[in-house]
């Protein structure tokens, strides 16, 4: 049977926006498309009406073309307050991968701040409050699972894009994790977010619903950090606070960071590791503006933060990721489930509120409750020092075997990270070594000391140079990909 919604929108938007009675009449959120501040009242306002429209009797699967755009904020948060789940999906997909989603799914409503060409079957409308094109299906599709009452989210991992598999959060993990990332950053209502990272990535919607929780700003770009106009729109919005990944920041490192202007105070890093020399340059940078530099980790998994490195902390404790946030715990276990000490290294194992329902491949998995009960196997080794800071050794799927030994991947490049950035997949019984720049003798024979130092043949590492790294849209390297043109 299907779950029957309440008569009426939720007026807290499934809890991502409280009411806060002193700062409801404060701006909230912008995008760069050059409209006005929506103050918090309006922005709650616009999504009651979408949710209005987009009402059913039954709880329904929202299937969101997420753009950088305030519309698709307003999108989430009507979602949420429709009783309904909302799966983020990145609009740039293409067409044959959209249309795979939609049949896996089979979703009750399109959202999409551009126009819809969808199936039959729809009716179809454009709300101009919120500039929203929806599409709202006429007859409830027979066969259909109901969907678990407390499904509010779905995002695609961080490994998976185009693919059917899409991670079940409920509401309570995000705003749980909201509170949780909003605790440990200090943001309060005088910070303003710069969500230019994906609204569709797990970190990228992590901006805005820590910001909406407390009261923040969130200032929604779709610029990339390299384009001219970029700096300039922040210092216009006066953002304070800078989400990066590692390539964002070795971007700032190469071509300064004295573009970012001086209201931005909060830096945080997420999405892999940074080269710890580029983590000493950018925190000299922070300090000289009374700043903070926050590493982070995270999976999507976990709503999606799991650690972070208090404020202040990170020159004591360079090359952690931190310390779990509140309510959360972090364990070390080795391969038969067995607690390992502080130092030992083995497998990353999390336990929180935040942690995820679990996965889905197509609509029956919809009407799946909790699968893990706030347990999450990571898949990445790591060690917790004696103060319980975590410091990442690389994921389990990311080893080579080479003469029988496992070689991290992720440690083969943060080593040779010393001479040149570099990203590496394994091949056989050798280790591609692919690079955009950078001397080729220097790396050549950095990776014979390195063969030298892991105790395996230096003809294990092949070196090839590529035009560019290719790069995901969270800015993750993508290892499919590089396996293709760097493939020996």
């Amino acid at each position: 049977m299907m779950e029957r919604i309440p008569a009426g929108p939720d007026l807290l938007c499934g809890g991502l926006l409280p009411v806060l009675p002193a700062v409801e009449t404060a701006p909230a959120l912008q995008d760069d498309t050059g409209g006005a501040w929506i103050s918090r009242e309006e922005l709650r306002a616009m999504s009651i009406a979408l949710a209005k429209i987009i009402a059913r009797p039954e709880k329904g699967l929202v299937f969101l073309a997420s753009e950088n755009r305030a519309a698709t904020v307003i999108s989430i948060l009507a979602s949420a307050a429709a009783g309904h789940a909302v799966m983020l999906v990145d609009p740039a997909l293409p067409d044959e991968k959209l249309s795979g989603l939609i049949d896996a799914y089979r979703p009750d409503i399109l959202l999409s701040s551009s126009p819809i060409a969808e199936p039959e079957g729809f009716a179809r409308g454009f709300d101009s409050a919120s500039a929203t094109h929806w599409a709202v299906r006429q007859q409830e599709e027979r066969g259909n699972a109901p969907i678990a009452p407390n499904l509010q989210l779905m995002l695609a991992t961080s490994g998976t894009t185009g693919s059917a598999r899409f991670v079940r959060l409920s509401g309570a993990a995000v705003v749980t994790n909201a509170l949780q990332i909003a605790d440990v950053l200090r943001i309060d209502s005088r910070s303003v977010a710069i969500a230019h990272l994906p609204l569709h990535y797990s970190y990228g919607l992590s901006v805005v619903t820590s910001h909406l929780q407390v009261g923040g700003r969130v200032f929604v770009m779709n610029d990339a950090v390299t384009s001219p106009s970029f700096w300039q729109k922040v210092a216009g919005a006066e953002c304070t606070h800078f989400p990066g990944v590692p390539f964002h920041y070795a971007t700032l490192a190469r071509f300064g960071f004295e573009l970012v202007p001086a209201s931005v105070t909060t830096f945080t890093q997420a999405g892999g590791a940074l080269d710890t020399r580029i983590q000493e340059r950018i925190l000299e940078k922070v300090r000289h503006r009374n700043g903070n530099f926050h590493v982070m980790y995270g999976q999507t998994e976990a709503s999606p933060r799991m650690t972070t490195t208090p404020g202040g902390t990170l020159p004591e404790k360079l090359g952690s990721v931190g310390k779990p946030l509140a309510g959360g715990q972090i364990r070390i276990l080795d391969d038969q489930g067995n607690a390992l000490p502080a130092g030992d290294v083995g497998n990353v194992v999390y336990e929180g509120p935040n942690v995820m329902l679990g996965y889905a491949s197509s609509r029956s998995d919809l009407a799946r409750g909790d699968e893990l009960a706030g347990v999450l196997a990571t898949g990445d080794i790591g060690w917790l020092d004696a103060d319980g800071f975590l410091f990442l050794k690389g994921r389990v799927k990311r080893f080579a075997k080479v003469s029988g030994l496992r070689i991290a991947l992720d440690a083969v490049e943060l080593d040779i990270g010393e001479v040149a950035s570099v990203s590496c997949f394994d091949d056989d019984e050798k280790i591609v070594v692919c690079h955009e720049s950078g001397d080729a003798r220097a790396i050549k024979a950095f990776l014979r000391i390195l063969a030298g130092r892991y105790r395996i043949p230096s003809t294990a590492f092949v070196l090839r140079q590529v035009s560019a790294i290719p790069r995901k849209e969270n800015g993750k390297t993508d290892y499919a990909r590089l396996r293709e043109i760097g493939d020996v």
